[in-house]
Protein backbone atom coordinates (compact mmCIF):
# COMPACT_ATOMS: atom_id res chain seq x y z
CA UNK A 1 0.00 0.00 0.00
CA UNK A 2 0.76 3.60 -0.08
CA UNK A 3 2.79 4.87 2.88
CA UNK A 4 3.95 7.83 4.11
CA UNK A 5 0.60 10.32 3.22
CA UNK A 6 0.09 13.47 5.28
CA UNK A 7 -3.59 14.49 5.22
CA UNK A 8 -3.49 18.75 5.14
CA UNK A 9 -6.32 20.23 7.00
CA UNK A 10 -8.94 22.56 4.78
CA UNK A 11 -10.87 25.14 5.92
CA UNK A 12 -13.93 24.86 6.58
CA UNK A 13 -16.86 26.08 5.36
CA UNK A 14 -20.42 25.40 3.86
CA UNK A 15 -21.42 27.53 1.14
CA UNK A 16 -24.35 27.82 -1.63
CA UNK A 17 -22.86 28.10 -5.04
CA UNK A 18 -24.95 29.42 -8.65
CA UNK A 19 -22.94 28.24 -10.91
CA UNK A 20 -22.74 26.42 -14.43
CA UNK A 21 -22.03 22.61 -14.15
CA UNK A 22 -19.07 22.60 -15.94
CA UNK A 23 -15.73 21.39 -15.15
CA UNK A 24 -13.57 22.06 -12.32
CA UNK A 25 -10.92 22.86 -9.87
CA UNK A 26 -8.82 20.02 -7.86
CA UNK A 27 -7.56 21.06 -4.62
CA UNK A 28 -3.78 21.22 -3.79
CA UNK A 29 -2.73 17.46 -3.81
CA UNK A 30 -1.61 15.67 -0.27
CA UNK A 31 1.91 15.99 -0.33
CA UNK A 32 3.38 12.16 -0.96
CA UNK A 33 6.83 10.51 0.68
CA UNK A 34 6.99 7.33 -1.06
CA UNK A 35 9.55 4.85 -2.86
CA UNK A 36 7.15 3.42 -4.98
CA UNK A 37 6.30 3.71 -8.63
CA UNK A 38 3.83 5.68 -9.66
CA UNK A 39 1.18 6.33 -12.35
CA UNK A 40 -1.09 8.88 -13.07
CA UNK A 41 -3.83 9.15 -15.73
CA UNK A 42 -5.13 12.63 -16.61
CA UNK A 43 -5.34 15.51 -18.96
CA UNK A 44 -1.82 17.54 -19.50
CA UNK A 45 -1.46 20.59 -17.92
CA UNK A 46 1.82 22.09 -18.66
CA UNK A 47 4.97 21.12 -20.12
CA UNK A 48 8.76 22.52 -19.06
CA UNK A 49 8.41 18.64 -17.89
CA UNK A 50 5.18 16.54 -18.27
CA UNK A 51 2.41 18.04 -15.45
CA UNK A 52 -0.39 15.62 -15.09
CA UNK A 53 -3.08 15.64 -12.08
CA UNK A 54 -1.06 18.49 -10.23
CA UNK A 55 1.96 16.09 -10.46
CA UNK A 56 5.05 17.71 -12.55
CA UNK A 57 6.97 14.83 -13.77
CA UNK A 58 10.79 15.50 -14.95
CA UNK A 59 10.85 13.49 -18.41
CA UNK A 60 14.34 13.63 -19.45
CA UNK A 61 14.34 9.93 -19.65
CA UNK A 62 10.79 9.26 -20.73
CA UNK A 63 10.00 7.53 -23.65
CA UNK A 64 6.52 8.46 -25.92
CA UNK A 65 4.45 6.58 -27.41
CA UNK A 66 1.48 7.78 -29.75
CA UNK A 67 -1.51 5.63 -30.55
CA UNK A 68 1.29 2.73 -30.06
CA UNK A 69 3.56 4.25 -32.13
CA UNK A 70 7.11 5.78 -30.77
CA UNK A 71 6.67 9.27 -30.13
CA UNK A 72 8.35 12.60 -29.18
CA UNK A 73 7.65 14.98 -26.25
CA UNK A 74 6.87 17.77 -28.74
CA UNK A 75 4.06 15.92 -30.38
CA UNK A 76 1.94 15.81 -26.57
CA UNK A 77 -0.14 18.69 -26.35
CA UNK A 78 -2.08 20.92 -23.57
CA UNK A 79 -4.97 18.73 -23.17
CA UNK A 80 -4.24 15.00 -23.83
CA UNK A 81 -5.10 12.50 -21.88
CA UNK A 82 -2.27 10.79 -21.15
CA UNK A 83 -0.97 7.46 -18.76
CA UNK A 84 2.41 8.39 -17.57
CA UNK A 85 4.40 6.08 -15.34
CA UNK A 86 7.85 7.09 -13.31
CA UNK A 87 8.84 6.85 -9.48
CA UNK A 88 9.02 9.42 -7.19
CA UNK A 89 11.96 10.71 -4.90
CA UNK A 90 11.71 9.35 -1.54
CA UNK A 91 14.24 11.77 -0.22
CA UNK A 92 12.92 15.03 -2.51
CA UNK A 93 9.81 13.94 -3.37
CA UNK A 94 10.26 14.73 -7.53
CA UNK A 95 8.60 12.54 -9.98
CA UNK A 96 10.69 11.52 -12.77
CA UNK A 97 8.67 9.86 -16.26
CA UNK A 98 9.75 6.52 -17.51
CA UNK A 99 7.13 6.25 -19.78
CA UNK A 100 3.94 8.88 -21.14
CA UNK A 101 1.99 6.80 -23.35
CA UNK A 102 -1.30 8.65 -25.36
CA UNK A 103 -4.12 7.15 -27.10
CA UNK A 104 -6.46 9.38 -28.85
CA UNK A 105 -10.41 7.91 -28.58
CA UNK A 106 -11.65 8.88 -31.81
CA UNK A 107 -10.59 10.98 -34.93
CA UNK A 108 -13.17 11.34 -37.76
CA UNK A 109 -15.66 13.62 -39.36
CA UNK A 110 -17.81 15.40 -37.59
CA UNK A 111 -21.50 14.28 -38.31
CA UNK A 112 -23.53 16.52 -36.11
CA UNK A 113 -23.58 19.55 -34.04
CA UNK A 114 -25.40 21.05 -31.23
CA UNK A 115 -24.29 24.17 -30.24
CA UNK A 116 -26.74 24.39 -27.16
CA UNK A 117 -24.99 21.54 -25.70
CA UNK A 118 -22.11 22.61 -26.26
CA UNK A 119 -21.31 18.85 -27.86
CA UNK A 120 -20.80 17.48 -31.67
CA UNK A 121 -20.60 13.54 -32.71
CA UNK A 122 -17.73 11.91 -34.44
CA UNK A 123 -17.81 8.44 -35.77
CA UNK A 124 -20.60 7.56 -33.66
CA UNK A 125 -19.40 9.03 -29.90
CA UNK A 126 -20.62 11.85 -28.79
CA UNK A 127 -18.17 14.58 -27.94
CA UNK A 128 -19.04 17.35 -25.00
CA UNK A 129 -16.28 20.40 -24.61
CA UNK A 130 -16.16 23.13 -21.48
CA UNK A 131 -14.02 25.96 -20.51
CA UNK A 132 -10.95 23.45 -19.95
CA UNK A 133 -11.58 21.78 -23.40
CA UNK A 134 -8.28 22.40 -25.04
CA UNK A 135 -8.60 23.68 -29.34
CA UNK A 136 -5.75 23.32 -31.83
CA UNK A 137 -6.28 24.99 -35.10
CA UNK A 138 -9.87 25.69 -34.47
CA UNK A 139 -12.53 26.74 -31.97
CA UNK A 140 -15.22 25.23 -31.25
CA UNK A 141 -17.33 27.81 -33.33
CA UNK A 142 -15.48 27.19 -36.26
CA UNK A 143 -15.89 23.56 -36.13
CA UNK A 144 -18.44 22.10 -39.03
CA UNK A 145 -20.32 19.23 -39.79
CA UNK A 146 -18.06 17.70 -42.26
CA UNK A 147 -14.28 18.82 -40.71
CA UNK A 148 -12.04 15.95 -39.61
CA UNK A 149 -11.01 16.25 -36.28
CA UNK A 150 -8.83 14.16 -33.63
CA UNK A 151 -10.71 13.49 -30.20
CA UNK A 152 -8.90 13.23 -26.37
CA UNK A 153 -11.31 13.18 -23.50
CA UNK A 154 -13.07 11.72 -20.43
CA UNK A 155 -15.41 8.98 -20.33
CA UNK A 156 -18.50 9.74 -19.20
CA UNK A 157 -21.72 7.19 -18.48
CA UNK A 158 -22.95 5.62 -22.03
CA UNK A 159 -19.27 6.11 -23.75
CA UNK A 160 -19.84 9.80 -24.47
CA UNK A 161 -16.47 12.03 -23.91
CA UNK A 162 -16.20 14.89 -22.35
CA UNK A 163 -13.25 16.18 -24.30
CA UNK A 164 -10.55 17.58 -23.10
CA UNK A 165 -8.41 18.21 -26.47
CA UNK A 166 -9.56 18.82 -29.87
CA UNK A 167 -7.90 19.55 -33.36
CA UNK A 168 -9.10 20.09 -36.65
CA UNK A 169 -6.96 17.79 -38.93
CA UNK A 170 -9.38 19.12 -41.96
CA UNK A 171 -12.08 20.62 -43.37
CA UNK A 172 -12.92 17.40 -44.62
CA UNK A 173 -12.21 13.81 -45.15
CA UNK A 174 -10.91 12.43 -48.37
CA UNK A 175 -9.62 8.86 -49.24
CA UNK A 176 -6.33 7.75 -47.60
CA UNK A 177 -7.14 9.89 -44.53
CA UNK A 178 -7.17 7.36 -41.28
CA UNK A 179 -10.09 7.73 -39.97
CA UNK A 180 -10.08 5.61 -35.94
CA UNK A 181 -12.95 5.14 -33.29
CA UNK A 182 -12.41 3.22 -30.17
CA UNK A 183 -15.97 2.12 -28.22
CA UNK A 184 -17.83 -1.16 -27.41
CA UNK A 185 -19.55 -3.15 -29.99
CA UNK A 186 -23.44 -3.32 -30.16
CA UNK A 187 -26.01 -4.69 -32.67
CA UNK A 188 -23.38 -7.19 -33.97
CA UNK A 189 -25.11 -8.51 -37.01
CA UNK A 190 -22.32 -11.69 -38.46
CA UNK A 191 -24.38 -12.24 -41.81
CA UNK A 192 -23.80 -8.47 -43.05
CA UNK A 193 -20.53 -8.33 -41.32
CA UNK A 194 -21.24 -5.19 -39.38
CA UNK A 195 -22.17 -3.61 -35.99
CA UNK A 196 -22.40 -0.53 -34.00
CA UNK A 197 -19.89 1.77 -32.00
CA UNK A 198 -22.23 4.19 -30.42
CA UNK A 199 -24.54 5.52 -33.16
CA UNK A 200 -22.01 4.92 -35.98
CA UNK A 201 -22.60 1.67 -38.45
CA UNK A 202 -19.02 -0.30 -39.06
CA UNK A 203 -18.14 -2.76 -42.00
CA UNK A 204 -16.52 -5.33 -41.47
CA UNK A 205 -16.33 -7.33 -44.57
CA UNK A 206 -13.25 -6.36 -46.20
CA UNK A 207 -11.11 -6.00 -42.66
CA UNK A 208 -8.25 -7.59 -41.61
CA UNK A 209 -9.35 -8.94 -37.52
CA UNK A 210 -6.95 -8.63 -34.69
CA UNK A 211 -8.71 -10.02 -31.76
CA UNK A 212 -6.34 -12.04 -30.09
CA UNK A 213 -7.95 -15.04 -30.55
CA UNK A 214 -11.11 -14.04 -29.38
CA UNK A 215 -14.73 -13.61 -31.53
CA UNK A 216 -16.25 -10.40 -32.26
CA UNK A 217 -19.00 -10.52 -29.53
CA UNK A 218 -21.44 -7.62 -28.11
CA UNK A 219 -19.50 -5.36 -25.38
CA UNK A 220 -16.52 -6.31 -26.91
CA UNK A 221 -14.51 -2.93 -26.59
CA UNK A 222 -12.31 -2.43 -30.56
CA UNK A 223 -10.53 -0.14 -32.22
CA UNK A 224 -12.03 0.82 -35.78
CA UNK A 225 -9.73 2.03 -38.62
CA UNK A 226 -10.36 3.10 -42.06
CA UNK A 227 -9.14 5.16 -45.14
CA UNK A 228 -12.45 4.37 -47.20
CA UNK A 229 -14.98 6.86 -47.85
CA UNK A 230 -18.07 6.06 -45.96
CA UNK A 231 -20.72 4.20 -47.96
CA UNK A 232 -24.64 4.17 -47.65
CA UNK A 233 -23.02 5.95 -43.99
CA UNK A 234 -21.33 3.39 -43.16
CA UNK A 235 -17.66 3.53 -42.11
CA UNK A 236 -15.84 1.04 -44.06
CA UNK A 237 -13.42 -0.86 -42.00
CA UNK A 238 -9.63 -1.60 -43.01
CA UNK A 239 -8.45 -3.40 -39.54
CA UNK A 240 -10.66 -4.12 -36.46
CA UNK A 241 -8.56 -4.50 -33.20
CA UNK A 242 -9.82 -6.00 -29.84
CA UNK A 243 -8.67 -3.46 -27.36
CA UNK A 244 -8.40 -3.22 -23.42
CA UNK A 245 -8.19 0.83 -22.25
CA UNK A 246 -7.50 -0.01 -18.83
CA UNK A 247 -5.18 -2.57 -19.49
CA UNK A 248 -3.43 -0.02 -22.04
CA UNK A 249 -2.51 1.86 -18.78
CA UNK A 250 -2.59 -0.59 -16.00
CA UNK A 251 0.57 -2.53 -17.70
CA UNK A 252 2.35 0.56 -16.59
CA UNK A 253 2.16 -0.69 -12.97
CA UNK A 254 5.35 -2.91 -12.62
CA UNK A 255 3.93 -4.34 -9.62
CA UNK A 256 1.67 -2.73 -6.67
CA UNK A 257 2.44 0.96 -7.37
CA UNK A 258 0.63 4.59 -6.79
CA UNK A 259 -2.33 5.64 -8.99
CA UNK A 260 -3.28 8.43 -9.47
CA UNK A 261 -6.97 8.94 -11.86
CA UNK A 262 -8.80 11.72 -12.85
CA UNK A 263 -12.44 11.01 -14.51
CA UNK A 264 -16.02 11.04 -14.58
CA UNK A 265 -18.14 8.12 -12.56
CA UNK A 266 -19.27 5.96 -15.64
CA UNK A 267 -21.18 3.34 -13.50
CA UNK A 268 -22.15 3.13 -10.19
CA UNK A 269 -23.91 0.43 -8.22
CA UNK A 270 -22.55 0.87 -4.73
CA UNK A 271 -19.07 2.37 -3.01
CA UNK A 272 -17.52 -0.20 -3.48
CA UNK A 273 -18.72 -1.07 -7.01
CA UNK A 274 -18.42 1.68 -9.16
CA UNK A 275 -16.01 2.81 -12.99
CA UNK A 276 -14.34 5.98 -13.03
CA UNK A 277 -13.30 6.49 -16.85
CA UNK A 278 -14.00 2.80 -17.42
CA UNK A 279 -11.84 1.77 -14.47
CA UNK A 280 -13.34 0.16 -11.85
CA UNK A 281 -13.00 1.37 -8.60
CA UNK A 282 -13.87 0.69 -4.66
CA UNK A 283 -13.53 2.86 -1.99
CA UNK A 284 -13.09 1.16 1.68
CA UNK A 285 -14.11 2.01 5.22
CA UNK A 286 -10.39 4.39 5.27
CA UNK A 287 -11.35 6.59 1.85
CA UNK A 288 -11.08 9.48 2.56
CA UNK A 289 -13.01 12.30 0.81
CA UNK A 290 -12.17 15.51 0.28
CA UNK A 291 -15.42 18.01 -0.74
CA UNK A 292 -18.55 15.70 -0.29
CA UNK A 293 -18.89 12.16 1.06
CA UNK A 294 -19.78 8.71 -0.35
CA UNK A 295 -22.82 10.08 -1.02
CA UNK A 296 -21.99 12.56 -3.66
CA UNK A 297 -20.28 9.46 -5.69
CA UNK A 298 -23.27 9.28 -8.63
CA UNK A 299 -22.84 8.85 -12.57
CA UNK A 300 -20.73 11.67 -14.45
CA UNK A 301 -19.59 12.92 -10.89
CA UNK A 302 -16.29 14.30 -11.28
CA UNK A 303 -12.84 13.34 -9.12
CA UNK A 304 -9.70 12.28 -8.66
CA UNK A 305 -8.89 9.17 -7.22
CA UNK A 306 -5.28 8.11 -5.31
CA UNK A 307 -4.57 4.30 -4.96
CA UNK A 308 -3.98 1.46 -5.62
CA UNK A 309 -4.84 -1.39 -8.18
CA UNK A 310 -5.41 -4.70 -6.62
CA UNK A 311 -4.94 -8.06 -8.66
CA UNK A 312 -8.10 -7.69 -9.53
CA UNK A 313 -7.33 -4.99 -11.94
CA UNK A 314 -9.44 -2.42 -9.21
CA UNK A 315 -8.14 0.75 -7.91
CA UNK A 316 -8.96 0.71 -4.86
CA UNK A 317 -9.50 4.29 -3.32
CA UNK A 318 -7.28 5.96 -1.09
CA UNK A 319 -8.47 9.07 -1.24
CA UNK A 320 -11.54 10.83 -3.80
CA UNK A 321 -11.75 14.43 -4.55
CA UNK A 322 -14.78 15.65 -5.87
CA UNK A 323 -14.16 18.84 -8.30
CA UNK A 324 -15.59 21.49 -7.27
CA UNK A 325 -17.86 23.45 -9.94
CA UNK A 326 -16.31 26.43 -12.05
CA UNK A 327 -18.16 30.09 -11.63
CA UNK A 328 -15.84 32.54 -12.56
CA UNK A 329 -14.69 33.81 -16.24
CA UNK A 330 -12.49 36.95 -16.32
CA UNK A 331 -11.32 38.47 -19.17
CA UNK A 332 -8.83 41.67 -19.27
CA UNK A 333 -5.28 42.80 -18.41
CA UNK A 334 -2.87 41.67 -16.02
CA UNK A 335 -3.06 44.52 -13.14
CA UNK A 336 -0.74 42.77 -10.45
CA UNK A 337 1.62 39.89 -10.25
CA UNK A 338 2.67 37.95 -6.77
CA UNK A 339 5.31 35.47 -8.29
CA UNK A 340 5.51 34.89 -4.30
CA UNK A 341 2.20 32.99 -4.25
CA UNK A 342 1.55 32.95 -8.17
CA UNK A 343 -1.67 35.72 -8.11
CA UNK A 344 -2.68 37.21 -10.66
CA UNK A 345 -4.78 40.18 -10.36
CA UNK A 346 -7.19 41.44 -13.27
CA UNK A 347 -10.09 44.37 -12.34
CA UNK A 348 -7.85 44.06 -9.21
CA UNK A 349 -9.29 40.58 -8.57
CA UNK A 350 -6.62 38.57 -7.03
CA UNK A 351 -6.61 34.81 -8.64
CA UNK A 352 -4.92 32.34 -7.41
CA UNK A 353 -2.78 29.65 -9.33
CA UNK A 354 -1.49 26.24 -8.89
CA UNK A 355 -0.19 23.04 -10.15
CA UNK A 356 -3.48 22.43 -11.33
CA UNK A 357 -3.87 25.36 -13.31
CA UNK A 358 -3.93 24.96 -17.02
CA UNK A 359 -1.73 27.83 -18.60
CA UNK A 360 -1.67 28.15 -22.25
CA UNK A 361 0.15 30.98 -24.56
CA UNK A 362 -2.96 31.65 -26.95
CA UNK A 363 -1.26 34.60 -28.39
CA UNK A 364 0.08 34.84 -32.14
CA UNK A 365 3.81 34.38 -30.98
CA UNK A 366 2.46 31.94 -28.27
CA UNK A 367 5.16 29.78 -26.46
CA UNK A 368 4.43 25.88 -25.28
CA UNK A 369 6.10 26.24 -22.11
CA UNK A 370 3.73 28.95 -20.86
CA UNK A 371 3.68 29.21 -17.00
CA UNK A 372 3.09 31.63 -14.19
CA UNK A 373 6.87 33.19 -14.77
CA UNK A 374 5.84 34.59 -18.51
CA UNK A 375 3.29 36.65 -17.46
CA UNK A 376 3.38 40.57 -17.43
CA UNK A 377 1.94 43.61 -16.24
CA UNK A 378 -0.36 44.47 -19.28
CA UNK A 379 -1.05 40.95 -20.60
CA UNK A 380 -4.46 40.41 -21.81
CA UNK A 381 -5.52 36.81 -20.24
CA UNK A 382 -8.63 34.82 -20.45
CA UNK A 383 -9.40 32.78 -17.10
CA UNK A 384 -12.05 30.19 -15.83
CA UNK A 385 -12.23 29.73 -12.65
CA UNK A 386 -13.58 28.51 -8.88
CA UNK A 387 -14.62 30.00 -5.50
CA UNK A 388 -13.33 28.02 -2.60
CA UNK A 389 -14.38 30.31 0.35
CA UNK A 390 -13.01 33.92 -0.23
CA UNK A 391 -10.52 32.85 -2.70
CA UNK A 392 -10.54 32.75 -6.45
CA UNK A 393 -8.49 29.74 -7.80
CA UNK A 394 -7.78 29.09 -11.69
CA UNK A 395 -8.74 26.43 -13.41
CA UNK A 396 -7.14 27.93 -16.77
CA UNK A 397 -5.49 30.75 -17.61
CA UNK A 398 -4.62 31.67 -21.28
CA UNK A 399 -2.60 34.73 -22.75
CA UNK A 400 -4.30 36.09 -25.39
CA UNK A 401 -3.60 38.87 -27.81
CA UNK A 402 -4.45 42.24 -26.98
CA UNK A 403 -8.06 43.35 -26.80
CA UNK A 404 -10.29 46.32 -24.74
CA UNK A 405 -13.58 44.28 -23.92
CA UNK A 406 -13.87 43.46 -20.09
CA UNK A 407 -15.75 40.17 -19.73
CA UNK A 408 -16.82 39.43 -15.70
CA UNK A 409 -18.57 36.11 -15.15
CA UNK A 410 -19.28 35.49 -11.34
CA UNK A 411 -21.92 35.79 -8.34
CA UNK A 412 -23.78 38.75 -7.69
CA UNK A 413 -23.08 39.76 -4.15
CA UNK A 414 -25.00 43.69 -4.33
CA UNK A 415 -27.26 45.55 -6.48
CA UNK A 416 -27.76 49.09 -6.72
CA UNK A 417 -29.81 49.82 -10.15
CA UNK A 418 -28.13 50.42 -12.68
CA UNK A 419 -25.66 48.43 -11.42
CA UNK A 420 -24.35 45.13 -9.47
CA UNK A 421 -21.29 44.31 -7.46
CA UNK A 422 -19.31 40.37 -8.44
CA UNK A 423 -16.18 40.11 -6.51
CA UNK A 424 -15.56 43.67 -5.49
CA UNK A 425 -15.71 45.04 -8.79
CA UNK A 426 -19.05 47.31 -9.91
CA UNK A 427 -20.63 46.60 -13.02
CA UNK A 428 -23.01 49.82 -14.43
CA UNK A 429 -25.28 49.40 -16.99
CA UNK A 430 -26.79 52.26 -19.45
CA UNK A 431 -29.61 52.86 -22.33
CA UNK A 432 -27.11 50.99 -24.24
CA UNK A 433 -26.44 47.59 -22.56
CA UNK A 434 -28.27 44.42 -23.60
CA UNK A 435 -29.49 42.01 -20.86
CA UNK A 436 -30.83 38.77 -21.15
CA UNK A 437 -32.58 36.14 -18.91
CA UNK A 438 -31.21 32.43 -18.33
CA UNK A 439 -33.05 31.11 -21.92
CA UNK A 440 -30.99 33.73 -23.18
CA UNK A 441 -34.31 35.76 -24.44
CA UNK A 442 -33.44 39.54 -24.57
CA UNK A 443 -35.22 41.36 -22.07
CA UNK A 444 -35.31 44.90 -21.10
CA UNK A 445 -33.87 46.66 -17.83
CA UNK A 446 -36.88 46.52 -15.74
CA UNK A 447 -37.21 42.27 -16.39
CA UNK A 448 -33.62 42.00 -15.59
CA UNK A 449 -33.43 43.78 -12.32
CA UNK A 450 -36.72 42.14 -11.04
CA UNK A 451 -35.58 38.68 -11.72
CA UNK A 452 -31.33 39.36 -10.37
CA UNK A 453 -30.68 38.54 -6.89
CA UNK A 454 -27.19 38.11 -4.30
CA UNK A 455 -26.19 34.58 -5.56
CA UNK A 456 -27.39 34.97 -9.23
CA UNK A 457 -24.89 34.48 -11.74
CA UNK A 458 -23.59 37.05 -14.43
CA UNK A 459 -21.76 37.11 -17.45
CA UNK A 460 -20.66 40.75 -18.49
CA UNK A 461 -19.12 42.70 -20.90
CA UNK A 462 -18.07 46.07 -21.76
CA UNK A 463 -15.22 48.54 -20.94
CA UNK A 464 -13.38 48.49 -17.50
CA UNK A 465 -12.03 52.25 -16.74
CA UNK A 466 -11.51 53.79 -13.19
CA UNK A 467 -11.71 50.67 -11.31
CA UNK A 468 -15.75 49.53 -12.62
CA UNK A 469 -17.23 47.98 -15.83
CA UNK A 470 -19.61 50.01 -17.67
CA UNK A 471 -21.48 47.07 -19.39
CA UNK A 472 -22.51 46.63 -22.72
CA UNK A 473 -23.89 43.20 -21.86
CA UNK A 474 -25.12 41.83 -18.88
CA UNK A 475 -26.79 38.27 -19.27
CA UNK A 476 -28.49 36.35 -16.02
CA UNK A 477 -26.62 32.62 -16.07
CA UNK A 478 -28.20 29.11 -15.36
CA UNK A 479 -27.82 28.94 -11.40
CA UNK A 480 -27.24 25.50 -9.94
CA UNK A 481 -27.93 25.42 -6.47
CA UNK A 482 -24.87 23.22 -4.64
CA UNK A 483 -23.23 22.35 -1.13
CA UNK A 484 -19.78 22.95 -1.70
CA UNK A 485 -18.52 21.42 1.59
CA UNK A 486 -14.70 21.88 3.11
CA UNK A 487 -14.21 19.78 5.87
CA UNK A 488 -11.80 20.98 8.65
CA UNK A 489 -10.27 16.99 8.13
CA UNK A 490 -11.00 14.75 5.62
CA UNK A 491 -14.15 12.36 6.27
CA UNK A 492 -14.54 8.49 6.12
CA UNK A 493 -17.51 6.36 5.80
CA UNK A 494 -18.98 5.78 9.63
CA UNK A 495 -19.13 1.88 9.90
Amino acid sequence: MKSGLVLSALVALTVTACGDSDTSWTPDPLPVVTDENVVAVGPITGFGSVIVNGMTFDTANATVTMDDEPGIESGLRLGMIVSVSGTIDAATGEARASEISFIDDVEGPVLSMDRAASSFVVLGRTVFVDELTVFEDATFDDIEVGHVVEVSGLWRHEQQIQATFVRRVAFQFVAGMTMQVKGEITDLDIGQQQFRIGTQWCNYSAAMMELGGADLANGMYVQVTSTAMFQNDQMMADAVQARERNRDRNRLCDGECLYELTGYVTAFESTDDFEVDGQAVMATQDTVYVNGTADTLALDVKVSIDGTINDAGVLVADRIVFHLPSLVEIKGNVNGLDPETETVSVFGIAVQTNEFTLFRDHTTSGQPTFSFGDLNVGDRVEIRAVLDSDSVIATRLERDDANDVATLKALVTLIERPSITMLGVTVTSNQDTVFQNVAHIEIDADAFFDLVEPGSIVRSEGTYEGGSITASKMFLRECLNLSLIHISEPTRPTT
